[in-house]
């Protein structure tokens, strides 16, 4: 299966659980569950685009665990987005959403070269981890 073959797939799992996903020059890379609109940026490589797009999927997985939702959700909701603790349960949420991806792309047969993979992640969280300590500024 190649990545716009997997991409296809993940199209299809979005649509199934009522979600819209748009590709564009100035996508987010991000979800908006009120809205259940995915939002990816075309200007990467197809293999990137595939694991951002699993990355918002594991997001959507995330939010529809209840064990997990409880817990980040909950403290989320109950400090400010500045506060040591909203930012780290943060970057715990996004770690998360990784990992839902990956497993995800397992059920569904998608192949993924897991050095490439974890290159992406590894970008991704730690940009989340500068964000959380303060580093990159406001």
């Amino acid at each position: 299966m190649n990545h716009g073959d997997s991409i296809a797939v993940l199209v299809h799992w979005l649509y199934k659980k009522d979600y819209y996903i748009e590709f564009s020059r100035n996508g987010e890379d991000s979800v908006d569950r009120t809205n259940r609109f995915v939002s990816i940026n075309n200007t990467r490589s197809l293999e990137t685009q595939l694991h951002v797009i699993l990355h918002e999927c594991g997001h959507i997985l995330v939010f529809e665990s209840d064990k997990v939702v409880n817990g980040i959700r909950d403290v989320l909701s109950k400090y400010s987005a500045k506060s040591k603790i909203h930012k780290t349960f943060t970057v715990v949420e996004e770690v998360e959403a990784w990992k839902r991806g990956l497993s995800l792309a397992n059920r569904l047969g998608i192949p993924i070269d897991k050095i490439k993979w974890d290159k992406d992640v590894a970008r991704a969280i730690y940009k989340y981890m500068l964000w959380a300590t303060g580093s990159l500024g406001s």
